[in-house]
């Protein structure tokens, strides 16, 4: 009697550990699996510790964790394939928009309509990046293929796409022309643009966000400063897993509405090796970002030859041009709600020729863009063999050539002045 009684009481507390593990621990482990805050619940029974019912119960939890695991990202990949199908249709039209209106801008000279033709553009702008960040979150290529553009040239773009645009003031501490390579030239574009959204979002309609370029010792950076609400710890800790590119997101992981910023941001670091942090607090109380290009992503330019755009600001040490109408921006009289131009238009035919040109405005009136007549191609260009994209390896060798005469103007003054005080 006294076998039977255990062993209808072993059995009885068999029945319940098994009840426990269906209707306790595994939803606890499909809730832990979405919300990792959420916890698993151990045996319920502490005698079944270390026996095979234990492991038989664990491998229960282990195999179904991986069938869900499985499932959400079979789920996951087919809400992206699909994503990624119609953002695709959706920025080709957008891109067929934006040149209409590009057509418009300069078909009519009537400053009403170049005003509302302006406010349309800027409208398609902030369409167009959202519709293009969505689709490089879901792996699609950002859309565009440019050539070496200037530094400042692809903040001023990215500016352009930001809702309060004119509420973003951007500075220059670079001693060079420093320009981004062709191929990572959208890439930082969309990630400068993602950063400067972020930042007007979280910060007063009355406050500026304070962007300053600045060259570093194996490549430059771009740093955001905004005066905003700021950053929970657990906020700064999510989005810096997000920007590292190093993990896995599901769309489902970004809320509703999906908050896609870092996430975009972070699959752009993995495909192409730029870096983005965030720090808080910001000199400001608000929230610091800094985009940081290597030097294997930057070229040198020529001022003269490819100029940067009227609106990006001038390098730091830039020699002042003599004539004094050289730069439109020194001399501009647009209204500060002028709108930035547009970045990613098509390449006008002449290799040099920056794309805003001859900007023009009034105190009542946009700026409004004239297009140059084509300059006839130099007689000697048939006898000179095309120019080709310089390559990767180039690209690393002309960088590291201009730090290397940079550290060496440095030690050069550094001796200089050493020499100075002996005396």
């Amino acid at each position: 009697m006294h076998e039977t009684a255990r062993i209808g009481a072993r059995h009885e507390a068999l029945h319940g550990e098994t009840r426990h593990l269906v209707f306790t621990r595994l939803p606890a482990l499909v809730a832990h699996l979405s919300s990792r805050h959420v916890p698993v619940p151990e045996l319920a029974h502490l005698a079944f510790a270390g026996t095979e019912v234990e492991q038989t119960h664990r491998a229960a939890l282990e195999q179904v964790a991986q069938a869900v695991a499985a499932e959400r990202d079979r789920v996951d990949e087919a809400a992206q394939a699909v994503m990624r199908g119609a953002t695709t249709v959706t920025q080709a039209q957008s891109y067929q928009l934006q040149s209409k209106i590009d057509t418009m801008q300069h078909r009519y000279n009537d400053p009403d309509i170049a005003r509302d033709l302006l406010e349309l553009d800027q409208l398609n702008e902030q369409n167009l990046r959202r519709i293009q960040a969505t689709g490089v979150l879901c792996g699609a290529w950002p859309g565009l293929t440019r050539s070496d553009s200037h530094l400042g040239d692809v903040v001023i773009g990215a500016q352009s796409r930001v809702r309060g645009y004119h509420r973003i003031q951007v500075t220059s501490q670079l001693d060079a022309p420093v320009a981004v390579v062709a191929r990572a030239v959208e890439p930082i574009a969309i990630t400068v643009a993602e950063l400067l959204a972020n930042a007007v979002h979280h910060s007063h309609g009355t406050l500026s966000v304070d962007v300053s370029l600045h060259q570093a010792e194996s490549g430059a950076c771009i740093v955001i400063d905004d005066v905003g609400v700021g950053m929970h710890q657990d906020e700064v800790e999510f989005a810096t897993r997000l920007l590292s590119g190093q993990h896995a997101v599901l769309l489902t992981e970004l809320g509703d509405p999906p908050r896609a910023g870092f996430a975009t941001i972070g699959r752009l670091v993995r495909q192409f090796g730029f870096a983005v942090s965030i720090d808080k607090p910001a000199p400001y109380g608000g929230v610091r970002a800094v985009v940081f290009i290597p030097g294997h992503l930057l070229t040198l330019l020529d001022d003269q030859t490819q100029p940067m755009s009227a609106m990006a600001p001038l390098p730091r040490h830039t020699p002042q041009p003599s004539h004094p109408h050289r730069r439109v921006v020194e001399n501009s009289t647009a209204t500060p709600d002028a709108l930035p131009q547009r970045r990613h238009t098509p390449q006008p035919s002449h290799p040099h020729r920056p794309v805003v040109e001859n900007s023009t405005a009034t105190p009542d009136a946009l700026p409004q863009r004239r297009r140059r007549q084509p300059q006839p191609a130099p007689s000697t260009r048939s006898a000179v063999p095309e120019e080709q994209a310089p390559t990767p390896e180039e690209t690393q060798a002309t960088w590291s050539a201009f730090q290397a005469g940079t550290e060496s103007g440095r030690a050069a003054a550094h001796i200089h002045h050493h020499e100075g005080n002996s005396r």
